[in-house]
């Protein structure tokens, strides 16, 4: 993968192009949201895997629904049948800490009794990010979910279809879109099991012909404009801000049941969770794999 470098004045010589070649990426939500694709079991058939992955490309997510309680077994199954091959593990998840992977490459998500404060393993709630926070942008180009055990209340999932908010700021405002592909505009700092890394980078390239995105606003953002940028990249954040508010055709809400599965384009939208409450007799538990693959 090769991130194209944006100098100043060079976002218009783009937006011809992709004009030109109908690369435009995701367009916004639609209105009223696809409903959960229902599948017999998690060893989808050749039709099933291509409906996910279809409607993967077109809306950025596909949600599907299986009257069974999903295992690591189950997750790995279903991204073989989807083309995704094995779970991609982030350095940082195979040093010793709060959130582990199992061998399987998934993790199982849950609030832990002491409280820890990262989101992943507590359950406050989680801002906008993308997964893979210190990986090259599109490094992580899919991210499944399967929903075990949902939250006795709260834990909605949130959606931002970044690249789409993307292009529409890029047609009201192209200076401030372009400060978001500033080649160390978004650094990233990691706050789980130990490490405190960062990663210096684009919020938005294009790599090999395709918009993608790194765009987060979690609390583990540091955002710093080129000289004489400051400006723009405030306006940038600004409408990005807005254009990830609930209400916004670039934003979507999904409260997942149990058998549910989240599967998106984590290179293309940016993804949180509300705060929840827990049943102590069955707390939320959810899997997660992360693919370098993109949804056949």
């Amino acid at each position: 993968m090769t991130p194209v470098a944006f100098a100043s004045g060079q976002l218009d010589a783009f937006l011809a192009t992709a004009a030109s070649t109908g690369e435009r990426g995701l367009p916004a939500f639609p209105a009223d949201l696809p409903d959960p694709l229902r599948l017999g079991s998690y060893r989808i058939t050749a039709a099933e895997a291509a409906r996910i992955g279809e409607r993967v490309r077109q809306v950025g997510f596909a949600v599907v629904d299986v009257a069974e309680e999903p295992t690591e077994q189950h997750l790995t199954l279903l991204a073989a049948r989807l083309g995704l091959g094995d779970p991609f593990v982030p350095p940082i998840y195979r040093r010793p800490g709060t959130v582990a992977v199992a061998h399987s490459g998934v993790s199982t998500l849950t609030a832990t009794a002491d409280g820890i404060a990262h989101p992943a393993v507590s359950a406050g709630g989680q801002g906008l990010h993308v997964d893979g926070l210190l990986q090259p942008i599109g490094t992580v180009r899919t991210s499944v979910l399967l929903c075990a055990q949902p939250a006795a209340k709260g834990g909605v999932s949130t959606l931002f279809n970044a690249t789409a908010a993307f292009w529409h700021l890029a047609g009201a405002d192209p200076q401030a879109a372009e400060t978001l592909m500033g080649s160390a505009v978004l650094t990233r700092t990691a706050n789980v099991n130990g490490s405190t890394d960062r990663a210096a980078g684009p919020a938005f390239a294009v790599v090999d012909g395709q918009l993608l995105t790194r765009y987060s606003r979690d609390g583990n953002d540091t955002w710093t404009a080129a000289p004489g940028r400051d400006a723009a990249l405030e306006r940038a954040l600004d409408a990005m801000e807005a254009l990830a508010e609930p209400g916004s055709p670039f934003a979507a809400r999904l409260t997942l049941a149990a058998g549910h599965g989240l599967i998106f384009a984590n290179s293309r939208l940016c993804h949180g969770r509300t705060p929840y409450q827990d049943d102590p007799t069955a707390p939320r538990r959810m899997l997660r794999g992360l693919f370098t693959q993109d949804a056949a």
